[in-house]
């Protein structure tokens, strides 16, 4: 069996090399600037998740509230 080649040298039946190695370099690159954003992402979520819950629990104790949970 034999390929054909082109003049540059590639066999030219499915994607190069240079093109897989582009590929897998743009997505290491993607994720390594994606990663710490997330990562900080989630902590400014859970500080607001604590401050949200902090808040509703203070509502839910205040006295002025005719609609909100007795105590037993």
């Amino acid at each position: 069996m034999t390929t054909s080649t082109n003049p540059n040298g590639t066999t030219g039946n499915g994607i190069g090399f240079w093109k897989v190695l582009g590929i897998i370099a743009v997505v290491l690159l993607a994720l390594a600037m994606v990663g710490p954003l997330l990562k900080g992402l989630f902590w400014i979520a859970l500080f607001g998740l604590a401050i949200y819950g902090g808040w509703m629990l203070y509502r839910s104790r205040s006295a002025d509230r005719p609609n909100g949970p007795t105590s037993v």
